[in-house]
């Protein structure tokens, strides 16, 4: 599996998303500035990769997911490999996303994931620190994102895929009539 170093990961498309919201709304709620998201990431007390084991959705279109899932790796703080921990993840299935700094995880994608790289706070419950999460393929020794910015690697092969030639494009292919190679 190909990762590529991406400057806009799921959070530069929940903040895109976040942001439109913005500029169709009133002035009144905005999107945080990235320095506050980075600041969030800086001091979150732990910065952690889990197994997801449960995902309850919200009643209704958006609100809180309810994730329950293992600990699988800690790059920083006080939680522990094997630690089984409950914490909500903002997330949303349809409708408008409202104006403000909450940056939405689709409740689909969610539900399918199998691991999260998530900075969160302290304690017996922690909780997701600025909605700072991102689903991931596998848990790894080094994290997808990085704790002084706002990017995460991909763990989505995002080569296109060419579609193979038809009997008709490939024809034409033989006899130079086509721009394609088949």
């Amino acid at each position: 599996m190909a990762v590529h170093r991406l400057t806009s990961s799921a959070f530069a498309r929940r903040l895109a998303a976040a942001a439109l919201t913005l500029v169709c709304a009133a002035p009144a709620g905005a999107v945080m500035a990235p320095e506050v998201y980075e600041e969030g990431r800086r001091t979150a007390a732990n910065h952690v990769q889990i197994r997801v084991t449960h995902v309850r959705a919200p009643d209704g279109g958006m609100g809180d997911c309810a994730v329950t899932g293992e600990v699988v790796q800690v790059f920083r703080g006080d939680l522990g490999k094997g630690d089984v921990i409950k914490f909500d993840v903002s997330c949303y299935a349809y409708g408008e996303l409202p104006d403000g700094g909450t940056l939405w995880t689709d409740v689909d994608a969610l539900k399918k994931a199998r691991f999260l790289e998530a900075f969160m706070s302290s304690g017996p419950n922690p909780h997701v620190v600025l909605d700072q999460i991102e689903i991931i393929v596998a848990p790894r020794d080094e994290p997808y994102c990085e704790t002084d910015s706002l990017a995460c690697e991909s763990t989505f092969d995002h080569t296109p895929v060419e579609e193979p030639c038809s009997t008709w494009e490939t024809v034409l292919s033989w006899v130079w009539l086509s721009d394609r190679d088949c």
